[in-house]
C-alpha cells in the first residue's frame, strides 16, 4: 500500500511546486459537495402532526438521517437516529436510517393510523455511499472501515466504531480523509489507504506555522471562518487547501497532512517517528 502511494506520488514530488499547487487546487475544490453545505449535511425542519410543534430532519453523510421532535419553545421532545429508529410513544420513525433516500414518518396516535412520511433532503453523490463493497480494514478493536468502489478513480469509505456509522470519505479524483478521535484515515482515488493513531494537534488551534517530523512545514490560516493549510516541504509550496465541511489533504511523495474543518492538523511522515506538528510561531 505504501509502494503504490509513494510511487503515485513520485510524479508530484518529480515536477515539483506547479504540480504540487495543481493537486491542491483539486482537493481544496472538492469538498464542496453536499447540496445545502459542504460538510454532507442537509437539514429541514416540518410541521409536527402535534399542532404547534416542529421536526427538525437531518440527512447527514457521517451519521445517517436523524429527526429531532420540537415543542413550541424548540425544546428537544423525542430523536430518533441510527441509534433508535423508531419511537412509537411519540409517534416517529425513520426508514432507511444510513440509506441515500431515508424516509422520515409520523403519527399521532398509535394503533391503526396511518403514518405520514416526509423524504429527507438528499444529499449530492459525492455525499452518498455507493459502488460495490472491496474490502474492509479493521481499523482497533472498535472501529472498521468498509472500502466500496464507485468507479475507476472514485471510491468511498464509511467507518464505523461500536457498529455505528461515524464518517463518511468520498475520494473522487483526490484524496478524502476523515480524522475522529486520535485516528485519522486517508482514502485515496485508487482505493488505497493511509491511517495512523496521534500525531495531530487540538481542535482550533493557533494560526500560524507548524512544523512535522520530517522538517516540512504547514501554515494554518483562516478565511471567512474556514480553516485553510499551506504544506511547503523540499518539492516546494502547495497552495492553500481549506477544509470547508470536509477534511482536505495535501501530499508529497513522503508527507500527507489532513486538515480538519476543526481546524485540527494531522501529519504523517513515511519513515520517521510519528509527532504532533510543533508550533512555530505567526
Amino acid at each position: 500500500m505504501r509502494t503504490a502511494l509513494r510511487t503515485a506520488l513520485a510524479i508530484v514530488a518529480l515536477v515539483g511546486t506547479a504540480t504540487a499547487s495543481v493537486v491542491t487546487a483539486t482537493a481544496a475544490g472538492a469538498t464542496t459537495a453536499s447540496s445545502t453545505s459542504t460538510a454532507c449535511i442537509a437539514t429541514k425542519t416540518i410541521p409536527s402532526v402535534f399542532g404547534g410543534w416542529k421536526v427538525k430532519l437531518v440527512n447527514s453523510a457521517d451519521s445517517g438521517a436523524s429527526a429531532k421532535l420540537l415543542d413550541e419553545k424548540g425544546h428537544v421532545v423525542s430523536t430518533v437516529d441510527q441509534s433508535r429508529t423508531v419511537d412509537l410513544a411519540s409517534g416517529l420513525r425513520i426508514t432507511g436510517v444510513l440509506s441515500a433516500k431515508p424516509v422520515f414518518g409520523q403519527r399521532s396516535e398509535g394503533g391503526p393510523t396511518p403514518w405520514k412520511s416526509t423524504a429527507f433532503p438528499v444529499l449530492s453523490a459525492d455525499c452518498t455511499q455507493s459502488g460495490k463493497l472491496v474490502h474492509a480494514l479493521r481499523l482497533d478493536s472498535r472501529t472498521t472501515a468498509q472500502i466500496f468502489k464507485v468507479s475507476a478513480g472514485h471510491y468511498q469509505a464509511r467507518v464505523h466504531q461500536s457498529g455505528k456509522l461515524v464518517r463518511f470519505i468520498d475520494a473522487h479524483g483526490r484524496a478524502g480523509a476523515a480524522v475522529f478521535g486520535s485516528r485519522t484515515l486517508v482514502l485515496n482515488p485508487d482505493g488505497t489507504t493511509v491511517t495512523w493513531t496521534g500525531a495531530k494537534t487540538a481542535a482550533n488551534p493557533r494560526l500560524g506555522r507548524y512544523k512535522l517530523a520530517n522538517g516540512a512545514v504547514v501554515k494554518l490560516v483562516k478565511r471567512a471562518g474556514v480553516y485553510g493549510a499551506q504544506l511547503t516541504t523540499g518539492h516546494g509550496t502547495f497552495s492553500v487547501a481549506y477544509a470547508k465541511g470536509r477534511p482536505s489533504v495535501q501530499q508529497d511523495d513522503v508527507t500527507l497532512v489532513v486538515l480538519g474543518a476543526d481546524g485540527t492538523l494531522s501529519g504523517h511522515v513515511y519513515g520517521e517517528a510519528q509527532k504532533p506538528p510543533v508550533y512555530l510561531g505567526a
